[in-house]
């Protein structure tokens, strides 16, 4: 009886955290992340990826991102067109950038 009182409520729990990791809908980065007009037809017009990489920087000067690339770049979507905060990643099956990637989409 122990033993299945424990498995139950072990069980429960499976479900409840799977069905919350399921249905919670995924958390994007705010309005400060996204690139004005302006910067953004900066950024694409420059064809060289030093004045790219310097293009970005200036923009998430302002912008809490502490996560760099690996040559030390800022990261940035191209699909989304958004400064990445840190822990943010493009998920492939809901098409746009989300925070906290680990804790989303179990697919």
């Amino acid at each position: 009886v122990a033993y299945l009182v424990v498995f139950h409520i072990l069980f429960v729990l499976f479900v409840w955290t799977y069905w919350k990791s399921v249905f919670t809908l995924p958390i994007q980065p705010g309005k400060k992340f996204h690139m004005s007009y302006a910067d953004q037809e900066r950024y694409e017009s420059e064809e060289r990826p030093e004045v790219q990489r310097q293009i970005l920087a200036e923009i998430a000067r302002k912008l809490p991102v502490y996560t760099r690339t690996g040559s030390g770049g800022i990261r940035f979507c191209d699909r989304c067109q958004l400064i990445k905060p840190d822990r943010c990643h493009h998920c492939s099956v809901c098409a746009m950038c989300v925070l906290k990637m680990d804790h989303h989409c179990p697919w």
